[in-house]
């Protein structure tokens, strides 16, 4: 095998670990926002991706990565991205390419190990090596935080959700 093909399957590996890791797609493919063929979405967004790396080559800019990933999340799955995990991603992802490039395969390594399988065959969720680590590190703080003042959802008779509103 080539040495261009060795860095492009690596590097085709790492968006499918990235994307599987990532949070928002993650949701989006799990409760199916994209429609029963949301993980064949998933998969054709990989190759998406690593196609516009392709053609760009080092003259990709995360500006541009981060619009292709909102559009698709927009587009394919139906959500709207407001938590700056698309810039986040676009960045790894800038990052992964340079590395599998000048073949380095490290971080590829490190998300292939990271990147293990439950005993009941789902996805763990991986968390991104870089700056995705301490985003989520105080995310999950506020998380836990707004996770203990949450009430309890009150249903009707009828099985509805009462949807109440916010105050600021």
């Amino acid at each position: 095998m080539s040495t261009v093909q060795v860095q492009n399957d690596q590097f085709y590996q790492a968006v499918t670990y990235v994307f599987k890791s990532w949070t928002a797609l993650k949701l989006a493919v799990e409760m199916q926002w994209g429609g029963i063929d949301s993980e064949d979405k998933r998969d054709w967004f990989v190759d998406v991706v690593v196609e516009y790396f392709g053609k760009h080559g080092k003259e990709t800019y995360e500006e541009d990565v981060e619009s292709i990933l909102q559009q698709v999340m927009a587009d394919e799955f139906n959500t709207l991205l407001e938590d700056d995990s698309a810039y986040q991603v676009s960045k790894h992802l800038i990052k992964l390419y340079a590395e599998c490039i000048e073949g380095n395969y490290s971080s590829v390594d490190l998300l292939r190990s990271r990147h293990t399988t439950s005993d009941d065959g789902e996805n763990v969720n991986v968390q991104m090596i870089d700056a995705m680590d301490t985003s989520e590190d105080i995310s999950s703080s506020n998380q836990n935080k707004m996770d203990s003042s949450k009430k309890e959802p009150i249903i009707d008779d009828e099985g509805f959700q009462l949807v109440t509103k916010r105050r600021k």
